[in-house]
């Protein structure tokens, strides 16, 4: 223990000292547990915040944890190949590269999110969850229009509830869906996990160049999608992500300069500018949250409570604003992406809260050492008070006297 401390890894301040080592010693300790669950809950929050299940959007949208296979998309190229038959000679044979192509089946897709006409393949990855998910609403099961000639005759029209294909099937269990945003349809599809959308994303394109494209190709195209899914997720991830980390690492400094070798400079200096820093981010982490979650679904959603008809409909307020808290029978249950969501937000505000509280008490255990250098160097030039009043006396200062340039020097 002796050879511990005399290499300089013993603490400042020891509890044996009195009340002064062991307030200090308690500080650093709630400090740190602070910091351990204020970072927790914000790196939880804001890695997840963006990566939310598909199986939970689509159980949100239809009722069915579901997604899309190769096998149901095969079945809904047939039934375009048989529609467009009539009017284009190619698409009466089965998996003509003329008829079924990305082009023509991206902007089939993007109609119910973008609206009818749209050429732009290069954006089906915020196509709603018509793409992504296997079964419709149990409310559409009696419709036979499709989300093409629905929006087709009415761009305007809000798309749910819709089917891809006349015959696509509702999901098999009678529970009740919720609705989602119409306007809001892309921001959703950003918050979805990359990796199940490029499940999905892999059996469409089998489905498309089943007979063209080679198992290594389909992977290449898959893996652009991916890449582009997760930089359109970058940014966001980063400033939820960057405040705790910052805030970590000037804990860490901060705790060092508990140890002897640690509390002289540079040390605490280090340790105060990254908890600074981290508390800039943090606040800076609290506003993108805000405004990306909280902001955005208590503007697109409303809550319904005991409201009923003619205020609340099948789930949606008398102007078509989804409930948050109805179902499409009218139950009261929350919405399980949006309460997911919600949860996520709550998470991160609560690690923040925590992560906050734990930089003041470091800042608190730094100044402490920050007070101890500023006594012992300048210390020796403050002045006492009591001696600015001695009769024909000068202050007794430290600095050597400057001699009268009039006196005569000579020898005594």
């Amino acid at each position: 223990l002796s050879a511990f401390v005399q290499s300089g890894m013993g603490c400042v301040h020891r509890c044996s000292e009195g009340p002064v080592g062991i307030c200090r010693n308690i500080q650093a300790l709630f400090a740190c547990l602070f910091l351990f669950i204020g970072i927790t809950c914000q790196l939880y929050a804001g890695s997840n915040i963006n990566d939310i299940s598909l199986g939970r959007l689509c159980d949100t949208y239809s009722g069915s944890p579901d997604f899309m296979d190769q096998e149901t998309y095969d079945v809904m190229f047939d039934w375009i190949e048989e529609s467009i038959c009539p009017f284009f000679e190619p698409c009466c044979e089965r998996r003509n590269p003329q008829c079924i192509t990305y082009d023509r089946v991206a902007s089939y897709m993007l109609t119910p999110t973008l609206g009818a006409g749209t050429d732009r393949g290069d954006l089906l990855r915020y196509a709603g969850p018509f793409l992504w998910c296997k079964y419709v609403p149990q409310a559409t099961a009696k419709e036979n229009a499709t989300c093409g000639s629905k929006m087709g005759m009415n761009p305007g029209a809000d798309p749910q509830p819709c089917k891809l294909w006349p015959d696509q099937m509702p999901a098999p269990s009678e529970d009740a869906n919720w609705y989602l945003a119409p306007s809001k349809v892309q921001s959703t599809m950003m918050r979805i996990s990359c990796t199940d959308r490029l499940r999905v994303y892999k059996d469409l394109l089998r489905a498309i160049y089943a007979s063209e494209w080679s198992d290594g190709e389909i992977d290449s195209a898959a893996g652009e999608f991916y890449s582009a899914c997760i930089v359109d997720k970058g940014s966001s991830s980063f400033i939820l992500t960057i405040g705790p980390i910052m805030a970590l690492l000037g804990g860490v400094f901060a705790t060092l300069t508990m140890l002897e070798r640690f509390n002289r400079p540079p040390w605490p200096d280090v340790g105060v500018n990254l908890l600074l820093i981290g508390a800039i981010l943090l606040l800076v982490g609290f506003w993108s949250i805000s405004i990306s979650t909280s902001g955005d679904i208590f503007s697109h959603y409303t809550f319904c409570a005991d409201a009923g008809p003619p205020l609340v409909n099948k789930g949606r307020w008398y102007d078509r604003t989804p409930c948050i808290d109805r179902d499409s029978l009218g139950e009261g249950s929350w919405n399980p992406f949006v309460w997911q969501l919600l949860q996520l937000d709550s998470t991160y505000i609560a690690g923040g809260v925590f992560s906050v509280l734990a930089t003041i008490m470091f800042l608190g255990l730094v100044s402490g050492f920050t007070e101890k250098m500023v006594g012992e160097r300048f210390g020796k030039y403050l002045v006492d008070t009591r001696d600015m009043f001695v009769p024909r006396q000068g202050p007794a200062l430290p600095f050597p006297s400057r001699r009268d340039p009039n006196e005569r020097t000579g020898r005594a």
